[in-house]
This record gives structure tokens, sequence and C-alpha cells, in this order.
């Protein structure tokens, strides 16, 4: 499992959400579970965020 920040648009309202997930594409998939409505659903990466 890995943690997954996942930005939506809802209604008029950008919604992000930290998920727990296997895979992207099961982040993307819960959230669109939790936000029917939403649309332009993506996954942001920490690209530059150091371990």
């Amino acid at each position: 499992m890995k943690k997954y920040l996942i930005s939506g648009q809802v209604d008029t309202y950008r919604v992000k959400v930290n998920l727990f997930a296997s895979s992207p594409s099961s982040a993307i998939n819960v959230f669109k579970n939790k936000y029917p409505n939403a649309e332009d659903v993506y996954v942001i990466q920490d690209l530059f965020k150091g371990k």
C-alpha cells in the first residue's frame, strides 16, 4: 500500500485527498466512489520530495 494525493473537481471546488491504495488507478477509483460527481480526477506525485 502506498499513499497517493488525489485531486478532483467536485461541483465548483477542487478537493485534494490523501488515500492509501495499491496503485494510482485504484486510488482514483476510490476517490470516484467517495465523490461520484467528481470531474478532472488525477494523481499528484511528490516528484521533488526527498527521502
